[in-house]
């Protein structure tokens, strides 16, 4: 366990388990268009729980690690900045602590509404539903923004040709994301 004491051991597991969410929304809004769901597989129930229990396990490393390194951050702070100029940061990264807690509520909500049928609103139904969707999806795809291209600074793949390509490709999987489950709410309220 020496590996999660040090904070690059612990930047890894943030990097890896939000890469591994990012892979499971791609395939979460494949099956929203193309509905594999309906189809009756062998054992697909056992598949469901591992990938459920997975996801939960990545969701909660994730957060906890991610808090722990944004207190740390905090910690270390003294006093403010004699000089604060940011080289090259953008609003995603700055703001990845807040895009995350919004991000969780959401899927805490989602999870609510239509996994365990807890919450019974949806947004076919209620307009304060849909705008609470188009806010966090748009949480969501504001951390991916930043940590898709993030993960693989943080695993050391990245080098100053691909830095641009990565981050591209980054930026451009979010909004794809962000377009495609926003169009799910879209779609649904008219």
């Amino acid at each position: 366990m020496r590996f999660l004491e040090n904070t690059v051991g612990r930047k890894i597991v943030i990097a890896v388990t939000g890469q591994l969410m990012a892979v499971f929304a791609i395939f979460h809004l494949l099956g929203n268009y193309f509905n594999p769901y309906s189809m009756k597989f062998p054992d697909i129930g056992s598949f469901i729980w591992l990938a459920r229990l997975a996801m939960l396990l990545s969701f909660g490393l994730h957060t906890f690690f991610g808090i722990q390194a944004e207190l740390e951050n905090h910690k270390a702070r003294t006093g403010p900045y004699a000089l604060k100029k940011s080289i090259s940061t953008t609003f995603a990264a700055k703001t990845m602590i807040w895009s995350g807690i919004l991000s969780g509520v959401f899927i805490i909500f989602h999870l609510l509404n239509f996994t365990f049928s807890v919450i019974d609103e949806s947004f076919q139904d209620n307009y304060a539903v849909a705008l609470g969707y188009t806010i966090g999806l748009s949480a969501v795809c504001l951390h991916l923004y930043h940590g898709i291209a993030s993960f693989f600074q943080t695993m050391g793949w990245n080098s100053e040709k691909s830095l641009s390509v990565i981050t591209m490709a980054g930026k451009g999987m979010a909004l794809l994301l962000f377009a495609g489950f926003i169009c799910i709410v879209v779609l649904n309220r008219v």
